[in-house]
């Protein structure tokens, strides 16, 4: 920019490598944080499924973070390249891979194995994995539009509902409240 009296200035601003490598240690260290959070949610809600007694504590203690951070990425590049390929397939991967998840922390699946357990109830009961994973998405949808506040009890609502059908699906045990 210029002014009349002479005086000028210009500024550039870019990505260096610093911001790149900053950029992937950031995404890194959240993939870590996040698959913790999910791993010891996930099993303090099968806890719940299995009818073990249950404390806040129960859902603040992660299990099997190093194969639930590969199956997240596995499942992330796929439905990313299903996105990438006109949206729909990225939707098929997703609802396919549903139960990743779900199936690794209650089985004590190998990232692969997970997926292939996922496919496999998918396959075996399509329509019902369908509503599911529809009434999953409504319900986090729902909880969203109220100011973000609402999600704080639509997620939890959500994943118990997405055990429960696990559970269900594959002939497991659900606990009667």
């Amino acid at each position: 920019d210029s002014y009349d009296s002479g005086f000028s200035y210009e500024y550039s601003a870019g990505f260096g490598v610093a911001s790149f490598i900053v950029l992937a240690l950031g995404g890194l260290i959240l993939l870590v944080l996040l698959a913790a959070i999910s791993s010891a949610y996930i099993s303090g809600i099968l806890d719940i499924a299995n009818g073990v007694p249950v404390t806040a504590g129960s859902f603040f203690k992660p299990r099997l973070i190093g194969p639930v951070i590969i199956a997240t990425v596995l499942v992330g590049v796929a439905t990313a390249i299903g996105n990438a390929l006109c949206y729909l397939p990225g939707l098929i991967v997703s609802i396919f891979a549903f139960f990743t998840t779900v199936a690794l922390l209650d089985r004590n699946l190998s990232a692969i194995d997970a997926i292939k357990a996922s496919i496999d109830i998918t396959k075996n009961n399509f329509v019902q994995v369908l509503i599911t994973w529809l009434l999953f998405a409504v319900v986090i949808f729902v909880g969203s539009l109220l100011c973000g506040i609402g999600i704080i009890v639509a997620a939890p609502v959500a994943i118990l509902f997405e055990v429960y059908a696990f559970r269900r699906l594959t002939g497991g045990q659900v606990a009667p409240l």
